[in-house]
Formats: structure tokens, C-alpha cells, sequence
């Protein structure tokens, strides 16, 4: 169960809601500059935020970024960004605009995610739920759970860019993918029988389109 209410955050947790945030990362300008310091991501205001080492602090948006990349300490990977054409949706029909996404695997198609924090019964959900997106446990201060049936969930809704530069929402990953197989739809089945591979999992989405992408 989700809720929407918001009076009962802890600071802790009103932080995170509103913004991603690494302790490590570089931007890249599309000047060609690269500014290294903490990042700051307000996703809801598509801005990215560089606190240099000497404490100066910018602020960008993706028409002036060419990419930027942030160290996850939690998972100890690098996660990478890039400005696309944001995709239409119902509540904006027309939206024509660049935003941020996640890179997860890049190719001829790159798949990409945007990220949420959602507050969450502790009760166990699926990772797969309907519409393409995908729950994922975020770790954050205990405190906020201590005592209390909710945490912190990250949200991911996964999209795919074409070579045609269009990005299209995996909203029904199944349908949405099969698409796009066209010749190599045989091929791309065989292999996803052959490995068990489910659209309803997130790993498995990567590894798929890290396939087509090879063929």
C-alpha cells in the first residue's frame, strides 16, 4: 500500500523523497568542462547540483549537461545520467523536454529508468508491479522505520531509447520489447526461453536488451 500523505515524515526521510543524493560524482558540461564534488539530484525540478571540495555550489540543468555520474556507496557501483527527450504522459500530453535518466545498459537500444522515493508499507510487495515499474528497498537512516510500519522505497519506471533517439515507456515490458524484435523475434524468444528470463524482473529486462543489442 501506498500512501500520499506526508505529514508524518521524519526530516530524514522528507530529504530523500525529494532528492537523490552521492557523496562522490563529476558532471560533465556540454562545454566539455567536468566539475567533481557531492552531488545533489532534485529530480522533480530536473536539476543536478556539484558542491566543490573548496564549497562552491552549482547548479545545471540538463540542457547543460552532457552527463554525470555518481558513486553509489550503498552498492558500490557508479551510476551514470544523461539528458533525453522526456516521454509523454497522461498528465503531460505534450511534454517535449530533456530530463534526466539513468543509464542501464547502452547500445543501439540503451535502456534507461527514472527514479522515485515512495513511502511504503513494510508488508512484503512484489519488485514487479503493473505499468513497468519496479520497487526497489532503500536503505536510510533506521530511525525512520524504528517503530513504525513504513520505509523508504526507490520507484523505478524503465524506458528504452531507440536509434531513432525516441524514447519509449516500458509500461508493458512484454508487449513494449516484442515490438521491437521484428526479424530477430524468433532469436530474441528462443533466447529468453532458454535462460527463464522475465520481463517482471528488472535484471533480467537488462540482460535481455543487452541481447538484442548484440544481434
Amino acid at each position: 500500500m501506498l500512501l500520499v500523505m506526508v505529514g508524518f515524515y521524519y526530516p530524514v526521510a522528507a530529504q530523500h523523497l525529494d532528492k537523490h543524493e552521492w557523496a562522490r560524482g563529476e558532471i560533465i558540461l556540454t562545454s566539455g568542462d567536468t566539475l567533481l564534488g557531492a552531488l545533489n539530484y532534485y529530480y522533480k525540478q530536473e536539476i543536478i547540483q556539484v558542491k566543490s571540495p573548496d564549497g562552491r555550489l552549482q547548479s545545471f540543468s540538463p540542457v547543460n549537461i552532457t552527463c554525470f555520474r555518481a558513486f553509489d556507496e550503498q552498492k558500490q557501483t557508479i551510476r551514470t545520467f544523461k539528458p533525453f527527450m522526456g516521454p509523454p504522459s497522461q498528465d503531460q500530453p505534450n511534454l517535449n523536454v530533456p530530463a534526466f535518466f539513468e543509464v542501464v545498459t547502452e547500445g543501439k537500444y540503451t535502456l534507461a529508468r527514472r527514479s522515485t522515493y515512495v513511502i511504503r508499507n513494510l508488508d512484503p510487495l512484489p519488485m514487479y508491479t503493473s505499468w513497468g515499474r519496479y520497487y526497489e528497498p532503500y536503505v536510510t537512516d533506521p530511525s525512520f522505520s524504528r517503530n513504525s510500519h513504513y520505509q523508504i522505497a526507490q520507484l523505478n519506471v524503465y524506458y528504452l531509447l531507440t536509434p531513432e533517439n525516441k524514447i519509449i515507456s516500458l509500461r508493458n515490458p512484454k508487449k513494449d520489447l516484442e515490438s521491437l524484435y521484428q526479424d530477430k523475434a524468433q532469436t530474441m524468444k528462443a533466447f529468453i526461453r532458454w535462460n527463464n528470463l522475465s520481463y517482471h524482473n528488472p535484471a533480467a529486462l537488462t540482460y535481455m536488451v543487452h541481447h538484442l543489442n548484440k544481434l
